[in-house]
């Protein structure tokens, strides 16, 4: 059975009720996803033809811009695209598997890889069995550009872990990772910024170090700590500042400019 999009899912545009709180879009708050649901806990269960696979997935986050998907998927099976129809950003966070693009040398994705998987992509996942589930964390960009834009690569491209860990020599507050058809990727470094009617949905991912984002409209505050993801609305205002003794690290991802 081939899945229709995603990676580990079948039906990434179901209409599944989402959390009330993440859509307080007219109060401009920051939505921080639930430790819950990164643990793969509350996830609806998606019926299935073979009844010897099992799927669970749940949208967590339906913006203007972006859309966030938690999914979990049986492993020890084979998937095949052709012309995979969508960029797709994915945190790999439990299971192993081993990428067979076509034409090109094979590759795997563990537990705790970051990566883009590219629009128009041909070949094979293979799910490595270990027992348990797959489970990852994955965003898409919403009203995306027509299909005859590909993504500039062919194949998934994997963030380096030395980016991740914070060893790559950096210059800049801001390095970027990727500038596709329908997504960008950038690891921040700043321990603080300034956030004046942005522009973009961006979503986070923070790696290292301790942060706190203040809203000026609601004067509200958010903690953020090592392993949250949370998303900043279109047209927020407010700061991020960092006290940490650590370097503060965060994945950004956004919708790409690129229309089509």
């Amino acid at each position: 059975m081939k899945l229709l999009f995603g990676i580990g899912a079948i039906c990434l545009f179901c209409s599944i009720p989402l959390p009330a709180q993440q859509q307080e879009k007219e109060n401009l708050e920051i939505y921080k996803v639930p430790r819950t649901l990164l643990a793969g806990e509350g996830l609806n269960s998606i019926k299935q033809k073979d009844p010897e696979r099992t799927v669970y997935q749940k949208k967590i986050y339906d913006g203007n811009e972006l859309a966030m998907y938690i999914i979990a998927i049986g492993t020890g099976i084979t998937n095949e695209f052709k012309s995979f129809p969508l960029e797709e950003f994915i945190f790999w966070m439990n299971g192993k598997a081993k990428i067979e693009p076509v034409g090109e040398e094979p590759f795997e994705i563990q537990t705790g890889d970051y990566f883009v998987q590219a629009k128009g992509f041909n070949g094979k996942w293979n799910f490595i069995d270990n027992g348990g589930l797959h489970l990852e964390l994955s965003i898409i960009a919403k009203n995306r550009p027509n299909s005859t834009i590909k993504s500039p690569i062919t194949r998934a491209l994997v963030i380096g872990r030395d980016m991740i860990s914070g060893v790559s020599q950096v210059t800049n507050d801001s390095e970027i990772v990727y500038r596709g058809a329908e997504l960008n990727v950038n690891v921040i470094h700043s321990k603080s910024m300034k956030f004046e009617n942005v522009e973009h949905e961006k979503a986070f991912h923070v790696l290292s170090g301790v942060m706190t984002i203040t809203n000026r409209i609601s004067n509200s505050e958010q903690d953020l700590y090592p392993g949250d993801f949370f998303v900043i609305p279109q047209g927020f205002q407010g700061d991020w500042t960092s006290d940490s003794l650590q370097d503060l690290r965060v994945v950004e991802v956004y919708r790409a400019s690129n229309k089509g």
